[in-house]
């Protein structure tokens, strides 16, 4: 059953999601073939997705290994105070640190699940001290080195009906 604030959708707006999560930078003319709808069609259902909020932006994938010298590693981090100011406050640190590329908070064992690219070992420390100062209440943080990435995120599972 779907909520009710979810924008209706259908099959050819899927489509149409489905295409651009393959490659953010198809045409509209390419599109239109693919999903059987006019290139006028596709331009409509794409700018009604985006002022939805179903398509949040266009993104390049990059193999950052072959940018700079590269060290991924996820932490698990647990705080020690759940009151709403400290969660504000440790939610803006990692907000402004441009090494951490992605936060999720989670249920279970610990708050967050975070995952961050540091140029080395060297690096490390200094970002775990900015992440445990006392002000944040981290109360404990796990963390572990990415050593094989075998599945990158490549766009959600989209439905076909």
């Amino acid at each position: 059953m779907k909520p009710a604030n979810l924008p209706k959708l259908d099959k050819r707006d899927y489509l149409i999601l489905k295409e651009l999560q393959d490659d953010s930078t198809i045409t509209y003319r390419t599109m239109s073939e693919r999903v059987a709808l006019s290139p006028s069609a596709c331009v409509s259902r794409v700018q009604l997705m985006e002022k939805s909020g179903v398509i949040l932006g266009y993104h390049a994938s990059i193999a950052i290994e072959k940018v700079r010298p590269t060290l991924v590693m996820l932490a698990e981090i647990s705080l020690a105070s759940h009151n709403p100011d400290d969660i504000r406050a440790f939610d803006n640190l990692l907000k402004s640190m441009p090494e951490i590329v992605e936060v999720l908070r989670v249920n279970g064992p610990f708050d967050y699940v975070v995952r961050f690219c540091l140029s080395g070992v060297h690096e490390w420390q200094e970002f775990a001290h900015r992440l445990l100062e006392p002000k944040y209440k981290v109360e404990k943080m796990v963390t572990h080195v990415v050593m094989e990435e075998t599945k990158r995120f490549a766009g959600y599972p989209v439905p076909s009906e």
